[in-house]
């Protein structure tokens, strides 16, 4: 760590920078190395490759347990609904997924990270069996909330693949590493990062085609056995190879796991769990089902803010050695800072990708010739787009340098076709594809890409926790927009579809007696309008006309909104410090042999000395 930062952490909270947080901070100094000094067969080792496919599997399962289901969740609510609750499908994956991602990172920095991942596991599977038996909308959504929470672990892969090494089960050095990611040194992260999501593709890009074709010739549960056969495969490999440090490691032979568990930030938790449970609820709950003014959200939505509040108070001020969510990062501005705000930013516009554009796809391009394999594969492009920026791009992203300007370009090509989407109507089906893709296309850098760069600017001790804070970030700042891009749609599609559809039926000779009826048949999605008294084919032609116009102009306002989002962000891009130094071969810890562990041991407890700040302040270079 530089000075600067040194100065600034070293002032952060009595308690949090305690004798036994520099004992953690000294553990990672000294057994820091360089690549250069790690032998390349560690690297073709079949702990190494086997950690690297079991966390690639049960990534890829978390997703296709969540994306696949999602989209075919009306033809699930009409099989065991319906039910007026099938929203919270959606609304309670992503709720319990943030907050076990904020709670993973801080506490398997602490307590270690192999049964963390193993729990998650079974977790998930016992999740996906109720899921994939379920009689009943209520059912699917109780398994929701197991699965989510175990996804909170599992959609963790960048802090997974980070910069520590493995450790096999009977080589046990006296310290370890202290988070996730334990793979890879600096420089190669993008490229494993782009390695391990290339599965990603079967439920981002092909998720949709994947749903619709299993409804259509199996049943939607083979989605859920897929999902069980999918995350055991993973399950199995991380058994078998995924040895990261033990707590022993992480902290030295002296301090036992009660003591450590008497320094969890146990009123933070009690806090974030509590607030976002009643925040995310409110905000993704209001307009549909609820409205916005009722009780129920407007109680939901103030308390989960107040909660909030007094959650961000308590880690400000409260003297917990180890907070859930270390505030003093977001004083490195030009780096941490920044790039939250960009990665949060850039979920943002693929949300709007996410949720508006399948529907708009359905609107304004599908009628009754229309197949539903056509309607899938054009809905495709926002997945392909988010994985193609990923795998295409990751691999050059140090080869091609000026990472600032990386990310200051891909946000700004993201913006602008995000813009494009605003201008699309009902004959730019060949334009909504190219616009759509091109959009998610840097999006999926950004996004995925600033999980990476916290990594290499964070603490080694601190990695977790600065992950999972912007992942959580992002999930948190997704749900928000989605509600907020839903109110826009709910909110002006209604009276632009009476104002148009009124005039062109009126237009076309309908009696005006008869359009309250066919605006009642619209609310209700009547497929056709035949039982509207003097309804005709060049009337219902001219109403549907209007409708599309309608709708076309509607998913514009959302755009725009998103735009603004993507235009603010280009600040905090501009603004951000240059990233290229970062991109070393540091590797946080080193895996030893059996006999450089007991000389290690050895050493350790013969000469234990408590960690200077000259160590502790050369942890890590200088931050921004």
């Amino acid at each position: 760590m530089g000075s600067s930062d040194a100065t600034q952490a070293k002032h952060h909270g009595g308690a949090r920078h305690d004798h036994e947080h520099e004992e953690d901070v000294e553990c990672s100094r000294r057994l820091a190395k360089d690549v250069s000094e790690v032998d390349p067969r560690y690297f073709r080792s079949a702990r190494y490759i086997g950690s690297l496919v079991g966390i690639s599997l049960t990534t890829m399962s978390c997703y296709f347990g969540f994306a696949v289901p999602a989209s075919v969740l009306t033809f699930i609510n009409e099989d065991i609904g319906p039910s007026p609750n099938a929203s919270l499908f959606s609304i309670i994956w992503t709720m319990c997924n943030a907050i076990s991602i904020l709670l993973v990172g801080r506490i398997t920095d602490k307590f270690g990270k192999r049964h963390v991942s193993i729990v998650a596991g079974v977790w998930v599977i016992v999740g996906a069996a109720v899921a994939g038996t379920a009689k009943s909308m209520n059912t699917l959504i109780g398994a929701n909330v197991i699965i989510g929470i175990g996804s909170g672990v599992h959609s963790s892969s960048g802090v997974f693949i980070g910069g520590n090494q493995f450790l096999t089960p009977k080589c046990e050095n006296l310290y370890g590493s202290d988070s996730f990611t334990e793979l890879v040194p600096h420089r190669y992260k993008f490229y494993v990062q782009a390695t391990i999501l290339v599965p990603m593709v079967v439920a981002t890009g092909f998720g949709a085609i994947i749903g619709r074709s299993l409804v259509e010739s199996q049943s939607w549960r083979w989605i859920y056995y897929i999902y069980i056969i999918l995350c055991g495969a993973g399950w199995l490999l991380q058994v078998l190879y995924y040895h990261p440090a033990t707590f022993t490691q992480l902290h030295g032979a002296k301090r036992s796991k009660w003591q450590e568990f008497k320094r969890v930030d146990h009123p933070g938790i009690l806090l974030l769990v509590a607030g976002l449970t009643l925040f995310l609820l409110g905000i993704s709950w209001g307009g549909n089902p609820q409205p916005w003014d009722s009780a129920l959200i407007l109680g939901l939505t103030i308390s989960g803010a107040v909660t909030l509040v007094a959650f961000v108070l308590w880690e400000s001020l409260s003297n917990t050695p180890n907070p859930i969510v270390d505030l003093s990062l977001f004083k490195r501005v030009r780096t941490f800072t920044c790039i939250n705000i960009v990665s949060w930013s850039a979920g943002t516009l693929y949300i709007a990708m996410t949720i508006m554009y399948p529907q708009q796809v359905v609107r304004l391009f599908s009628n009754a010739t229309t197949s539903w394999q056509t309607v899938a594969w054009t809905s495709t492009t926002v997945g392909f787009g988010i994985w193609g920026g990923i795998i295409l791009l990751f691999p050059f992203v140090n080869a091609i340098g000026y990472i600032k300007w990386q990310v200051v370009f891909w946000l700004a090509l993201s913006t602008a076709f995000l813009g494009a989407m605003a201008s699309v109507r009902a004959g730019d089906r060949a334009m909504a594809i190219a616009a759509s893709f091109l959009s998610t296309f840097g999006a999926g850098w950004l996004e995925t890409g600033g999980t990476v760069l916290v990594q290499i600017i964070s603490e080694d001790e601190d990695v977790g926790v600065a992950y999972a804070m912007l992942r959580a970030g992002q999930s948190i700042s997704g749900a928000i927009f989605t509600a907020v891009f839903l109110a826009i749609l709910n909110g002006k599609a209604p009276g632009k579809v009476q104002l148009y559809v009124t005039e062109a039926a009126l237009g076309a000779g309908l009696p005006e007696s008869s359009l309250p009826k066919l605006l009642e048949d619209i609310v209700k999605g009547a497929p056709s309008f035949a039982d509207v008294p003097g309804m005709t084919t060049r009337i219902g032609l001219a109403v549907q006309s209007a409708l599309v116009r309608a709708y076309a102009d509607s998913y514009s306002l959302v755009y725009y909104a998103a735009l603004a989002v993507g235009l603010a962000s280009l600040i905090a891009a501009l603004c951000m410090a240059d990233l290229d130094r970062y991109m070393t071969g540091h590797i946080p810890k080193q895996v030893y042999t059996k006999e450089e562990r007991e000389i290690q041991i050895s050493n350790d407890s013969d000469t234990k000395e408590a960690p200077t700040e000259e160590h502790v302040e050369e942890n890590k270079q200088v931050q921004v």
